[in-house]
């Protein structure tokens, strides 16, 4: 048996993908309006930074001024379990992150994330353990919004280009027709 280049397989999967109108979501011109946009998150001093430092690996650094992403986050820790003595043994950190695009295109939204960690008895393995959860909560956030943003543009682009598909004048369109 004859093994497929993995090149083939993958331009064969873009011709089938591509056949059923399958377009990616980090492409075209909804991830273009991200392009020169500046970035401004506001919160948590630590989880802010991260957030974005790992929004800015996504969209770039802006080269232009064609909009700003500013980006509030709210964050709140929740003890899911407890030790005998009392103590919690497992952390939710929920992060809500609201966001709005200014510029040419628009558009606001939330998104709201969780990030579960375990708390160490020891301090040093406690802070390594809310550190590594607070780099994974940025990097969870980031993509949340990165992919809302880019669905809402795409669904802004295609309500622009959306033909009219009620008839003309005030007539309603006969239901008794048609393959119902």
């Amino acid at each position: 048996m004859r093994k497929v280049p993995v090149s083939v397989l993958t331009a064969a999967a873009c011709l089938v993908l591509s056949a059923c109108g399958f377009q990616p979501l980090y492409s075209g011109r909804a991830i273009e309006t991200l392009d020169n946009v500046t970035v401004s998150v506001s919160g948590d001093e630590r989880l802010s930074y991260l957030t974005e430092s790992a929004l800015l690996e996504r969209v770039g650094v802006s080269q232009g001024e064609a909009g700003t992403l500013s980006i509030t986050l709210r964050t709140a820790q929740q003890p899911l379990g407890r030790s005998t003595e009392g103590q919690a043994t497992r952390v939710a950190l929920n992060i809500r992150a609201s966001y709005r695009l200014s510029g040419a295109n628009p558009l606001s939204g939330r998104v709201t994330e969780r990030v579960v960690f375990e708390t160490p008895r020891e301090p040093y393995a406690l802070i390594a353990a809310r550190t590594n959860a607070e780099r994974r909560a940025a990097e969870i956030v980031a993509d949340a919004i990165v992919r809302d943003i880019l669905a809402g543009l795409r669904q802004q682009g295609s309500a622009r280009t959306r033909p009219q598909t009620v008839p003309a004048g005030n007539e309603e369109p006969d239901m008794d027709e048609g393959p119902w």
